[in-house]
C-alpha cells in the first residue's frame, strides 16, 4: 500500500494551515512555503476544502484557513478524504469479496484483517495538533523536505 503523493501534500498543507492559528495564509504564500506549484497547491486545497478541513476566504486579502480545530482531524481523516477508505485487501473491502469464498476461515485476511486494523487505529491516534508540536525550530518547508509521515 502506498499513499499518493496528493495525500502526502495534503497532511502537510493541513500541518502549515494548522500553524497559523487561524489566519488566512494566500495560496501562493502556502505554496512557496511548502515548495509546491501554485497550481498543485489548488488543487490539494480544493480536496480537502471539499472535505471540510479548509475554508476559502474570498476578497482582498483572502486565502485559505483551517477549518477545524487541529486536535480535532487526524492522520485518518485526512488519508481517507485523499484516498477513500483504507483497504489493504480486496477482501477486506466492504462487499468481503474472496475468489476462494474463504472470508470467515482464511488465515491470511485474518493477518491482513489486524494489519490493516493497525494502520487505522494508528492514523486516527495521530491529530494535526499533534505534529504543529513537532515543528520545534526548524523552518516547515525544511522539516518536510526531510521528514516522512
Amino acid at each position: 500500500m502506498r499513499l499518493q503523493i496528493t495525500t502526502d501534500y495534503a497532511i502537510r498543507v493541513m500541518l502549515f494551515m494548522a500553524q497559523q492559528d487561524g489566519e488566512v495564509s494566500t495560496a501562493e504564500a502556502a505554496a512557496k512555503e511548502l515548495g509546491i506549484t501554485y497550481s498543485y497547491f489548488n488543487k490539494v486545497a480544493w480536496k480537502i476544502r471539499m472535505a471540510g478541513f479548509l475554508e476559502s476566504v474570498q476578497g482582498p486579502g483572502g486565502g485559505y484557513r483551517i477549518a477545524k480545530n487541529p486536535a480535532d482531524i487526524t492522520l485518518y481523516d485526512i488519508v481517507t478524504a485523499m484516498e477513500g477508505d483504507i483497504s489493504i485487501n480486496r477482501c477486506l473491502d466492504e462487499d468481503g469479496f474472496c475468489s476462494r469464498n474463504a472470508t470467515l476461515i482464511c488465515p491470511v485476511h485474518k493477518i491482513f484483517e489486524g494489519i490493516q486494523n493497525q494502520i487505522i487505529d494508528t492514523l486516527k491516534s495521530i491529530k494535526i495538533s499533534d505534529l504543529c508540536g513537532e515543528k520545534q525550530s526548524k523552518p516547515i518547508r525544511e522539516m518536510m523536505m526531510t521528514s516522512t509521515v
